[in-house]
């Protein structure tokens, strides 16, 4: 509506859709602000629309402040440097509201076209095979799937890579600890337990004994070699690794376009050598075969020297990762790539970012999105020491905890016919929901103190921003509007006076401040994208339920005074509230629940 305004006077020679496109853009996405409780403005930044329509200030100001039947009134900020186009409140409830019953689930998603499109190719999880899925493995894996659901919400193509540590050193400590300790009964009954244990006592023996370092060096070399009674084994283990893995990703709702692993571009890392020696980047420090890429880094200057082949011959992580991006440019032609991994990580991508700049300085490895999200460490876990906690233990945990909450006297399932399988899985659920909200309820950059949070999840009664009074309002908007008693539609065409008040009371204004919240999910959505980042799904949601919470208490349905005209509009302003609280969810990866 301001490109309608604005088109006749632009002189920037762009069309009509281009117009409207730009001032989408420079007004952040409809970025919703209050002059008052009765007139939300979409403000836009003066400077840019200046640049944009080609106009001197003079003559911007006459056009934008023309009188136009499309708003309600226009001004200028106190400072001068943003432009408010006030909508009529009517007006703006209605096409909202009417735009959510026409798009419901797609409600809040961008339709990209052209450039603007991204083939997003998002590598998260990774998990090392042969050990058993922990709390360490949580948040790559929950934070890349909400970043794929908001990439995705955005308009984008994603490509989700689950890229397995099946390879390299920490393979052959396994092995090795396998040939001392191995079981085949335990491995028939509890693998990935058993491999588990193998992995931390062949760690603890290397720190005793020397020789195990060097028969694990080996083994990692004969693996690369192709020994077959080796990769027969690696083989087994990966096998009952990913059979186990995908049980517990349909636990948490998490899909993957492919499963890759370290093991498909080891035997290409002399490719990766030979080419950046071609570019002078290689050293050869010594007689054997250690090799080093060298170069300085863009931003400080200072020289980088980066291991990419041990002194026996084997490659390394960082080779192995540079030949996965390499490849997974031709197979999939992506215009990013992102990985999500643990602070710590952080000097290896920068170091493989900065070599493939200068293997391939034409293309573009993180165009519109970050080249790796780096999150918070998760302080107090080792692996190697058997210091995790196992995450289905975790959810086992909470989940009981759930269960007895809902089967408490105060609660009514105790006086409900409620089959307790159903119940059950109820629990499950919020479980799972609760481990995925806390997670991404802040900055993915602040470290994460595990057993703190774990505490945090299990006195979930105590907390603030928890999952539950959520899945609690989706379920009573759930209950309303499934309610036969109402006999009521939904009518996208009921006049919005019914909810405009001319009260001058903060009651009257939840209809329009809770409509003005639904409007902004794209907003948000593409705020999530450009910080790359999650947790602004999450304060939106927390801001959501407030303001449903308070409308739902003020703005009764089933009362006997209203007409049927105002029933309904409060019917439509619910169900519109309940498809946006829905999405929101869903892009965090978290299920709304019908009944809690």
């Amino acid at each position: 509506k301001i490109a309608n305004a604005l088109a006749r006077s632009c002189k920037a020679g762009i069309t009509q859709e281009e117009l409207a496109n730009e001032v989408y853009f420079i007004a952040g996405h409809g970025n919703l602000k209050y002059t008052n409780d009765k007139l939300p403005s979409v403000c836009v930044n003066r400077r840019k629309l200046q640049e944009l329509m080609q106009l001197s200030k003079p003559d911007l100001e006459n056009v934008v402040f023309d009188k136009n039947p499309e708003f309600e009134n226009v001004m200028s900020d106190h400072k001068g440097q943003e432009i408010h186009f006030m909508v009529n409140p009517q007006k703006f409830m209605q096409e909202v509201l009417k735009e959510v019953c026409r798009r419901r689930d797609q409600y809040g998603k961008t339709e990209n076209k052209g450039s603007k499109k991204l083939k997003i190719l998002v590598d998260f999880s990774s998990p090392n095979i042969a050990k058993e899925f922990h709390e360490g493995h949580l948040r790559s894996t929950v934070i890349g799937n909400s970043l794929c659901n908001l990439y995705q919400a955005a308009g984008h193509d994603v490509v989700r890579v689950n890229y397995l540590g099946d390879w390299g050193t920490q393979f052959g400590v396994l092995l090795s600890g396998y040939e001392r300790f191995g079981d085949e009964t335990l491995l028939e009954s509890n693998a990935l337990a058993h491999l588990s244990e193998v992995y931390v006592r062949a760690n603890k023996e290397i720190k005793n004994d020397p020789t195990l370092t060097a028969r694990a060096s080996e083994i990692n070399r004969h693996l690369e070699q192709g020994n077959q009674e080796y990769l027969k084994l690696w083989q087994k283990f990966r096998e009952i690794s990913i059979s186990e893995y995908k049980k517990l990703y349909k636990m948490l709702g998490v899909e993957f376009d492919v499963y890759e692993g370290e093991s498909m571009y080891y035997n290409k890392s002399s490719e990766v050598i030979n080419r950046l020696e071609e570019k002078g980047c290689i050293e050869r420090p010594d007689s054997t075969d250690l090799v080093l890429a060298v170069y300085q880094c863009p931003k400080t200057g200072s020289r980088r020297e980066v291991v990419l082949q041990k002194q026996d011959g084997t490659s390394l992580y960082i080779t192995r990762d540079i030949v996965g991006a390499l490849e997974r440019k031709k197979r999939y032609g992506m215009d990013a790539l992102q990985y999500v991994v643990d602070q710590r990580q952080d000097g290896h991508f920068t170091n493989l970012l900065n070599l493939l700049n200068i293997m391939e300085p034409s293309q573009s490895w993180s165009k519109g999105v970050d080249f790796y999200r780096s999150f918070g460490q998760i302080e107090g876990l080792s692996t190697r020491e058997g210091k995790v906690l196992l995450l289905r233990d975790i959810i086992e945990d909470l989940s009981n905890a759930m269960l007895e909450s809902m089967q408490h006297h105060d609660h009514k399932y105790s006086k409900e016919d409620c089959d307790p399988a159903e119940l059950q899985q109820r629990a499950l659920t919020m479980a799972i929901s609760h481990l995925i909200y806390t997670d991404l309820r802040s900055n993915h950059n602040r470290p994460y103190k595990w057993k703190a949070e774990l505490e945090n999840v299990r006195s979930w009664k105590r907390r603030k921003g928890n999952v539950i009074p959520v899945q609690y309002c989706h379920a009573r908007l759930c209950q309303l509007l499934e309610n036969s008693a109402l006999e009521l539609t939904v009518n996208p065409d009921v006049s919005m006076e019914h909810l405009i008040s001319s009260d001058q009371t903060s009651v009257s204004a939840l209809p329009l401040q809770l409509v003005s919240q639904i409007a902004r999910l794209e907003e948000v959505i593409h705020e999530g994208v450009n910080q790359s980042q999650s947790y602004c799904i999450h304060h939106y949601i927390e801001h959501l339920v407030a303001l449903i919470g308070k409308a739902y208490k003020n703005y009764i349905v089933n009362d006997k005074s209203l007409t049927l005209e105002e029933m309904e509009a409060r019917y439509l302003l619910f169900f519109c509230a309940r498809q946006t609280l829905s999405n929101a969810l869903k892009l965090l990866g978290i299920p709304p629940m019908k009944k809690v």
